[in-house]
């Protein structure tokens, strides 16, 4: 198996992939996104730490992570992100389409004032109140 073309062959998609989400977006928006896709695949975590060392570039980590954070509160590259991503997976949704929702939680023990913490129930230790968060 060639490693470096199947590498190339994935830097492609993650490359046109990225495109087609950040259409419209301003240069630095596009970068960050594909950056931040190339990163988090690769580093399988989405900490900006994390995903800027994947990047092997000369710039350092504290500089990238940065620049990664003013992007991230741009509010408009997210509504961009999320329409782009709903009109893609909108046209693989047919009308015989099962849609699974998978209500869950995540326990948090020793939490005790974190934003927006809730009662949950506990699913792996039969049904216990718990706080936590609701996740999907």
């Amino acid at each position: 198996m060639n490693f470096s073309h199947l590498a190339n062959k994935l830097r492609y998609k993650i490359t046109k992939f990225s495109g087609i989400l950040s259409k419209g977006l301003d240069k630095t928006a596009r970068r960050f996104i594909q950056e931040a896709i190339y990163g988090i695949i690769d580093s399988q975590s989405v900490m900006l730490t994390e995903i800027g060392r994947q990047l092997e570039s000369r710039v350092s980590l504290k500089k990238i992570e940065e620049r990664f954070s003013r992007q991230l509160i741009k509010p408009e590259i997210w509504n961009h992100v999320q329409k782009s991503i709903l009109s893609l997976a909108s046209e693989r949704v047919k009308e015989r389409s099962l849609l699974i929702f998978d209500l869950s939680d995540l326990k948090k023990k020793y939490a005790e004032k974190m934003e927006y913490l809730a009662t949950v129930r506990d699913g792996s230790k039969d049904g216990e109140l718990v706080d936590g968060y609701w996740t999907n």
